[in-house]
């Protein structure tokens, strides 16, 4: 290719643009992490991770567009280009091969989904999704019938806390007992539930993980 058209050229600006994007919200959020002790609030977190996920997006889908173009362009620089005062710039924009780093866990990210392309003789888009299906139910029957509320399961609590091994030294109360203690002393008056403060009676059926994921990225309520 000799000569870039108009509309190679726009496409050059957008990728520009939608780079540019993505590096300005990264570096929004190393700063944010770096200036805060410890961490910045979780919803200034899940705004930025928004943002993020959202210019990656941009960025893949537009790369993947334009791909026959964008590999077939040659940097080069032109004869009044400041070659020794940019001189790092200018290594940089015709560096070739990516940075050690970069390329060590780009290799590493490749092998990881080259083992998932071959679990299960080949199916393994297919495991994987199946193995998310059944982690969702097992979790959630596994949850039931423990029936966790405080710090022990009714199991525990029918079997003696002080029998539970946890590796702390302090002894532990029954929660009921303590609970009974509370109420000696500090009586809350009696509040009658009305039908309108109520909760709405669900389903039994657990939530498939997609949903669970979506709402911890992106905050969505799981559809009914």
């Amino acid at each position: 290719m000799t000569t870039l058209s108009p509309q190679d050229v726009k496409t050059l600006e957008q990728t520009r643009q939608r780079l540019s994007q993505l590096t300005n919200s990264l570096g929004s959020l190393q700063q944010q992490i770096l200036a805060s002790d410890p961490l910045p609030p979780w919803s200034s977190l899940h705004s930025l991770s928004q943002i993020i996920s959202q210019n990656l997006a941009s960025v893949s889908a537009h790369l993947a567009t334009h791909a026959p173009l964008l590999s077939s362009l040659a940097v080069y620089p032109l004869p009044n280009y400041p070659g020794r005062e940019q001189e790092a710039l200018l290594q940089q924009l015709l560096r070739k091969k990516l940075e050690p780093g970069v390329e060590d866990w780009v290799e590493r990210g490749r092998a990881a989904g080259e083992d998932v392309a071959t679990l299960n003789d080949g199916r393994g888009s297919e495991y994987v999704t199946g193995l998310w299906e059944w982690a969702g139910v097992a979790a959630n029957e596994q949850a039931r019938r423990h029936e966790w509320g405080g710090d022990f399961t009714a199991e525990e609590r029918e079997g003696g806390v002080e029998n539970v091994i946890t590796g702390l030294k302090r002894t532990f109360e029954d929660e009921e007992e303590s609970e009974e203690d509370e109420e000696g002393d500090d009586k809350m008056p009696d509040v009658k539930a009305s039908e309108k403060n109520l909760p709405e009676e669900v389903d039994g059926k657990p939530l498939p993980m997609d949903d669970v994921l979506r709402f911890l990225v992106k905050g969505e309520e799981p559809k009914r």
